[in-house]
């Protein structure tokens, strides 16, 4: 059976709204897509794939002092590593789930000889969000993402750095005028993963989809929040 890192996050933000997609085929509400986000990404990951190439360093890699390359891949490889159809899997050592997660990228520590995972986030705020001790939702959704990226690459025997980073892609909140054009502040935002939490969620995730009763739902999901209020007001 196998389970994407998309399917995984859903379980974790809300393992009522879960469990009645699994096993009712109930979806909840969609969401609209972030077409300027993906195609950031696609820019950003074009111009490390041209660095890859001749294994050059990327500008924000000597602004931080960092003795990094991005991590040599053949682009067959890299193509499957990033594909959400695809991604990098790797088999559950306690239950019979086989995980993947489509990537940004890799990068490679010449000085440890140690891979380093990352990914890339656009944004807008006055500040750089600091998603490492951020309480909102959202960005502790990211740091799950790190963490499984980090559990799926150590599956595959790779020697991963502890350190992880987001490659944060910040617009500049003091363009006065647009002119077509926007520009952004980049800034590396270290991250310490930690992926033991994940098998024992696994078994968590497995023990509700075997039960025959209702989950609760998490007090920070917005669509039971929306419809728990809608059946207030309806008496």
């Amino acid at each position: 059976m196998k389970l994407s890192r998309s399917k995984w996050e859903n379980f974790i933000r809300c393992p009522f709204c879960f469990y009645i997609k699994e096993k009712h085929n109930i979806d909840p509400p969609r969401t609209p897509g972030h077409p300027i986000n993906s195609r950031v990404d696609s820019l950003l990951k074009a111009e490390f794939d041209e660095l890859r190439k001749n294994q050059q360093p990327h500008s924000i890699f000597k602004k931080n002092n960092l003795n990094f390359v991005p991590y040599k891949l053949d682009q067959e490889k890299l193509d499957a590593y990033r594909s959400i159809k695809k991604g990098v899997e790797a088999k559950s050592t306690k239950t019979k789930f086989t995980l993947f997660g489509a990537l940004d990228d890799l990068w490679l520590n010449k000085d440890t000889d140690e891979i380093v995972v990352l990914d890339y986030k656009a944004t807008s705020n006055k500040n750089d969000p600091d998603y490492v001790n951020s309480s909102q939702e959202y960005h502790k959704s990211y740091k799950r993402q790190l963490d499984f990226y980090a559990y799926l690459i150590t599956k595959n025997g790779m020697s991963l750095a502890r350190t992880g980073y987001f490659y944060v892609c910040n617009a500049d909140k003091a363009a006065e005028t647009f002119s077509g054009v926007m520009r952004f502040d980049e800034t590396l935002v270290p991250y310490e993963w930690d992926s033991d939490w994940i098998e024992p969620k696994i078994q968590q995730m497995i023990n509700i989809l075997n039960s025959n009763e209702l989950p609760p739902s998490n007090q920070s999901c917005e669509n039971c929040a929306y419809a728990n209020q809608r059946l207030v007001i309806e008496g």
